[in-house]
């Protein structure tokens, strides 16, 4: 991972007892440094290979698996996520949804594909990424859905990100239950109407010009191969790798 954007991320990560101050003087092995385990685990989600394959520099590939699992469970990357929104900018906020194909390893999940984010569309398995970025095309806040979902069904849960702002989105999002959960919430709405609407909405050409931002981020994201290509079974490891995928735009954009 390249200095810049360690300096930054270090200053996010929670400094953590080792584990020979935790059980005293019983003894045991300290935990591993935290930059070789984030390398590690950047450079899986950059290459979309297996975590068995992390170079053998950077520590055993179990221990790799076991941080990244621990850090996914405790909600690392959201929390850090959070703390980087708080410096969103501008009143605008736009939202969008962005297929990811599902790979074969992560498409037999136990107990259902539901679960697991996962739905079966023209093209296949597939999950729906929705996010809501600033002014800067910085993400505020991100989900996973199931593929076939509507977008504005996959993006209500995202909604509450908004409050207070005014939500830029496309015509998919044009429904009088959205604009009704977007009023509860006191989120003003720039949406351009169908062409079926009776009575046509009014809202603002200019903010809608900048809607390419949301998309743009979905691009810089897909760079990673292991979220352009779906390979976790699990619907909350996918989005922990989509949350530090965030967490990476918003530190490089930063740099």
């Amino acid at each position: 991972m390249p200095g810049p954007l360690w300096e930054r991320q270090k200053n996010h990560l929670s400094r953590r007892k080792t584990r020979r101050r935790q059980i005293g003087a019983v003894g045991g092995r300290p935990p591993k440094e935290d930059r070789p385990m984030v390398t590690a685990i950047w450079d899986v989600l950059r290459t979309g290979g297996p975590r068995r394959d992390v170079p053998r520099e950077l520590g055993p590939w179990n221990s790799v698996c076991t941080r990244c699992r621990r850090w996914c469970e405790s909600g690392l990357w959201a929390r850090m996520l959070a703390v980087l929104a708080r410096g969103a900018v501008g009143a605008l906020r736009h939202l969008d949804c962005s297929p990811i194909k599902l790979h074969q390893h992560g498409a037999n999940p136990s107990g259902g594909q539901t679960a697991p984010a996962i739905g079966r569309t023209k093209g296949g398995l597939n999950t729906k990424l929705a996010a809501v970025v600033d002014a800067k095309g910085r993400v505020v806040a991100v989900s996973l859905a199931p593929g076939p979902r509507q977008d504005l069904k996959a993006i209500v849960s995202l909604v509450p990100a908004l409050r207070g702002k005014r939500a830029v989105g496309d015509k998919g999002f044009d429904a009088d239950t959205f604009h009704a959960t977007l009023r509860h919430h006191r989120v003003r709405a720039c949406i351009p109407p169908r062409r079926h609407r009776r009575r046509p909405v009014c809202f603002h050409r200019g903010h809608s010009r900048h809607r390419h931002h949301v998309e743009n981020f979905c691009g810089r994201v897909k760079r990673f191969r292991r979220i352009s290509t779906r390979k976790d079974t699990l619907a909350r490891t996918s989005l922990s790798s989509v949350q530090f995928a965030a967490v990476l735009d918003w530190l490089t954009q930063a740099v």
